[in-house]
């Protein structure tokens, strides 16, 4: 907010004016013997510089009061108008180049400004997430605005391993990091800050390096990505089969418009039950299909890491309260699935 800003920066200012009017006012009544009241009109008239001249002023004390209050009216209202144009300007100025604090909560914040962090950042959106990115860049801060609306998408210019800079994208409140910079020792050094500021944070790091999965997840990330090694993989399958290329392309893509999608679920108490009967009961009413589940093997309240996926699970494991079910579909049939279910997707 600008306003409690210009109230702190101009309040001394404000008060001069007050004091400055009270005391000319009562000199002139002095010197003029007119009313209080006529004094105070005066007075203020006097210090904006607009003189009516309704008010005649008789005396020489009168007209030497006059000169003083006009001078001085003229200096204090030119103050601080300069001080709230300053502070407006900086405002302006702040959001244009990313130098804003968010105040987004239980948001997700994207370090590094990369042609993945572009792909990540569209596919966020199509969940209608909040994100702050930040960017060393500071041209990159417009091309980032333009993504998205501001309530969905806050863009900060600075460096993520700072701590400063991490506080104005609200690290301490955010649910998700994802570091995606090309410099590897980076996102491990930026990870350890965030871990020491949210230790909840659900942190996500890309690496070119897949020796140093270990690293990082002793470091306290949660999940480590190796862009290259997923991307050569994808390639070897499209060389010997096409159609299960295509087919990954397709349900790892929330942006494709009536495409497929694998979305997770948690699952509550009245849906608890065994595979073969939740997964009957899905493709009933939703017409989605249980691709796996996840359970946690871990206390309650640990993050990733813990998580042990089942795919193609047998119709005879349970599912108990909290666990997780994957389901094959597409965006109409998920609409059925978050009304049925009644819970969002994700965790």
């Amino acid at each position: 907010m600008i306003f409690p800003q210009v109230i702190k920066a101009t309040y001394k200012g404000i008060l001069l004016l007050i004091i400055l009017a009270i005391i000319s006012s009562g000199l002139f009544f002095i010197f003029e013997g007119e009313s209080l009241g006529n004094s105070l009109y005066w007075a203020l008239i006097t210090m904006t510089t607009v003189g009516y001249g309704d008010v005649p002023i008789h005396s020489d004390g009168g007209k030497i009061i006059s000169i003083i209050l006009a001078c001085l009216g003229i200096l204090l209202y030119g103050y601080i108008a300069a001080v709230v144009v300053s502070i407006v300007m900086d405002s302006s100025l702040s959001g244009v180049f990313g130098m804003n604090k968010t105040k987004y909560k239980d948001h997700f914040v994207i370090c590094g400004w990369t042609s993945l962090s572009d792909v990540v950042l569209s596919e966020l959106l199509t969940e209608n997430r909040q994100i702050a990115v930040i960017t060393e860049e500071q041209d990159d801060v417009i091309i980032i605005k333009r993504k998205g609306e501001p309530k969905n998408v806050f863009p900060i210019y600075g460096d993520p391993s700072k701590n400063e800079v991490l506080e104005q994208a609200n690290i301490k409140e955010a649910s998700v990091v994802i570091l995606s910079m090309e410099d590897d020792s980076k996102n491990l050094i930026t990870a350890l800050h965030i871990k020491e500021m949210n230790p909840k944070a659900r942190i996500i790091v890309r690496t070119t390096r897949a020796e140093l999965k270990k690293t990082m997840k002793i470091a306290g990330v949660t999940y480590v990505v190796t862009p290259d090694v997923m991307a050569g993989r994808l390639i070897a399958s499209a060389a010997f089969e096409p159609e299960v290329a295509n087919f990954i392309e397709d349900v790892t893509s929330a942006t494709d418009i009536g495409g497929f999608d694998v979305r997770q679920y948690t699952i509550s108490g009245a849906h608890a039950g065994t595979v073969g009967s939740i997964s009957k009961s899905l493709r009933a009413n939703t017409g989605t299909t249980l691709v796996a589940i996840a359970k946690i093997k871990a206390p309650e309240g640990a993050r990733e890491g813990r998580w042990e996926v089942f795919p193609n699970p047998a119709d005879d494991i349970k599912v108990n309260t909290g666990d997780v079910v994957l389901l094959l579909g597409n965006d109409e049939q998920f609409n059925k699935v978050k009304s049925y279910l009644d819970t969002e997707q994700g965790r």
